[in-house]
C-alpha cells in the first residue's frame, strides 16, 4: 500500500480539468474565481482538485492565491513534454 503513495500524484492529475488548473497558474497564480472562470469547472469540483494538489506539493496557497510549487512546475513540464509526445 506505502508503493501506491508514489504514484498518488499521477492519480491526481489524470482527473478531468486539473490538466487546465495546471496549465492555468503556469505563468502566474491565479485566485479561485479566476481558476474556475478559466477552467469552466464547478466550485466543489475545483475545489476539490486543489485540495488534492496541495496535499500532493503539487500546488500551495498563499492569501487567496494559488501558486505551483517547484514540484508543480516540473509536473506542468512533465505533462507538456508527454503530450507532445503522444501527438
Amino acid at each position: 500500500m506505502i508503493a501506491l503513495e508514489r504514484y498518488k500524484p499521477l492519480k491526481i492529475v489524470s482527473r478531468k480539468g486539473v490538466y487546465e488548473i495546471l496549465q492555468a497558474m503556469k505563468y502566474e497564480g491565479k485566485k479561485f474565481s479566476e481558476l474556475m472562470f478559466i477552467t469552466k469547472l464547478n466550485p466543489g469540483i475545483l475545489d476539490r482538485h486543489l485540495k488534492a494538489l496541495m496535499k500532493s506539493q503539487l500546488v500551495e496557497k498563499d492569501g487567496g492565491i494559488y501558486r505551483l510549487t517547484e514540484k508543480g512546475k516540473k509536473a506542468v513540464e512533465l505533462l507538456e513534454q508527454l503530450v507532445k509526445a503522444l501527438n
